[in-house]
């Protein structure tokens, strides 16, 4: 966390290949103050909570005052100046991962048309997560869950305002990936297979393979123990629970094999990592 007068910007510990909040913050920004003309590592969302700025992108200048969100792609250059007589003050958060770009790649904005506005529910329930975001970052917790559940609703609002026109291309996330992703997400605290999961899909084990080592690069095997783990270290980082309890609510019905599941992919057993991160109760 990193904070002066009028400007605040947080840093997520919690790394996360998939989908990844990293940072965000509040800026107060001076007379004039100028960003760029710049690329970024990540996607980025600013709202402009009051003033004026310019904002340039894909060669194209937009005058944004209170009430405009703008989108930034990554590696797209960039060019950010606050108002000479109202500067503006942005509220931001910035995500990456692999996901992120399957999930951008649906919804239709881009660097080329990268404004819209709290105008309806909507863009309203959009500014409040992000807010949220900001809020929690002021807490302290190992959780990134939470960080991501309110990404994820970020984006649900923005692919309802700005669904991508369904042409098929090159380009087009995998159906079937889809599916797979969502599958696992919705089943990983049960003791679901990868057999279960080709089942669903009705393909064949070793596509299924290919299109996850494609889009993740690795196999949909390890993403379903990384999904456990993730949800065995927030357990164990936040609650008493036995560790057998923790085992059988993300999956596992053998909790020696959780165990070394854990310890494979941590590098400490279940044990040692509740007593080097366990959070004191709020």
């Amino acid at each position: 966390m990193f904070k002066t007068e009028g400007f605040y910007a947080f840093n997520n510990p919690n790394y996360n290949p998939y989908l990844y909040l990293s940072s965000g913050g509040i800026d107060q920004t001076k007379p004039r103050h100028v960003y760029g003309p710049a690329g970024r590592s990540g996607y980025m969302i600013h709202y402009v909570k009051s003033g004026i700025g310019y904002f340039t992108s894909n060669n194209k200048v937009y005058r944004l005052k209170a009430g405009a969100f703008f989108f930034i792609e990554p590696g797209k250059i960039i060019k950010m100046k606050a108002d000479a007589q109202d500067p503006w003050t942005l509220q931001w958060i910035r995500f990456t991962g692999k996901l992120a770009g399957i999930y951008m790649r649906r919804i239709n904005i881009s660097y080329q048309d990268p404004i819209f506005f709290v105008s309806n529910q909507h863009a309203q329930i959009i500014l409040d997560n992000l807010l949220e975001i900001l809020e929690l970052s002021h807490m302290d917790h190992e959780n990134d869950f939470i960080f991501e559940s309110k990404l994820l609703a970020i984006l649900d609002q923005l692919a309802i305002m700005y669904p991508q026109a369904k042409i098929k291309n090159k380009n087009t996330p995998n159906k079937i990936f889809t599916q797979g992703i969502q599958f696992i997400h919705n089943n990983f605290e049960t003791p679901i297979t990868i057999e279960n999961v080709v089942d669903y899909l009705s393909v064949d084990r070793t596509y299924l393979f290919k299109l996850f080592k494609k889009e993740l690069g690795i196999s949909p095997q390890k993403y379903l123990i990384k999904c456990r783990i993730r949800k065995a270290r927030q357990l164990l980082s936040t609650t008493d629970n036995p560790i057998n309890v923790v085992a059988n609510s993300c999956g596992y019905v053998n909790s020696l094999h959780f165990s070394r599941s854990f310890k494979h992919y941590t590098n400490l057993s279940p044990s040692q990592y509740r007593q080097q991160y366990r959070q004191p109760p709020q």
